[in-house]
């Protein structure tokens, strides 16, 4: 994925659990230049972090965003249950590529270095982050982003997505996009159901789409390839094991 050089911080956050007595989401999800780093908060129940943070979208971790993710608790103290559980229901079911376990809690650094996980930030000078937005886009609503662009969810009638580098709109892509704006290369545009009738790669302008096309309603990926659009099956194969 083509990135942009800028780091910006992101506001999405996990899909809460409701409870009586929570009122907000408590799990951030923040780009970064190295993919996706998970904010864990300190004052929070293990079951309640741990259910948050299995309700996170599999699909948020299954893009060509970034090389992985980093986990960071902050001030939080990691007991070997509470990383027992983030292993074994989240991040093996997933197959996260987890970069570093990160903790301003002496106790559970010296833990978690023990157990041999990384517990230093990553450099990640080739990659920065993209913006990743976790609900639908209605009619009227317009985005501007100069690095990539993800959309968990909708880009409904009469939305607009403008961005430098690539966009992925994991759901029903109906709206605007104009991807590679800045003229970067490699851009593409990926759509979990193309239901377009115009999108821009570049300098290039599209406008043509309707019904009777091959990919209508069909997940694609969409590259700019000599001067035109080309359509690709997009499909997010897991991985299967074999015992």
């Amino acid at each position: 994925m083509t990135l942009c050089k800028t780091v910006e911080t992101l506001s999405m956050e996990a899909p809460l659990i409701e409870t009586p007595t929570t009122k907000t989401p408590v799990i951030q999800l923040k780009g970064t230049n190295f993919g996706i780093r998970v904010v864990f908060p300190k004052d929070l129940s293990d079951d309640l972090l741990l259910d948050n943070f299995e309700a996170i979208p599999e699909e948020t971790y299954a893009l060509p965003m970034g090389t992985g993710v980093v986990l960071d608790f902050q001030s939080r103290s990691c007991s070997e249950q509470l990383i027992g559980a983030i292993l074994s229901r989240v991040v093996w079911p997933r197959k996260l590529n987890v970069l570093a376990w990160l903790t301003w809690d002496k106790v559970s650094l010296a833990r978690l270095a023990c157990a041999g996980f990384t517990t230093k930030e990553p450099a990640g000078e080739h990659v920065s982050g993209a913006l990743i937005l976790d609900h639908s886009l209605r009619s009227g609503q317009h985005e501007d982003y100069d690095g990539d662009v993800v959309l968990v969810g909708h880009l409904n009638n009469g939305a607009e997505i403008f961005a430098g580098g690539s966009v992925s709109v994991l759901g029903k892509l109906k709206g605007l996009v104009h991807a590679g704006r800045n003229g970067a290369e490699g851009i593409y545009i990926v759509a979990g159901s193309f239901e377009s009738q115009q999108l821009r790669i570049g300098d290039k302008l599209c406008d043509q789409f309707g019904e009777d096309m091959k990919w209508w309603k069909k997940p694609v990926i969409i590259t700019l390839e000599d001067d035109g659009l080309l359509f690709r099956d997009w499909k997010l194969e897991a991985e299967t094991e074999t015992a």
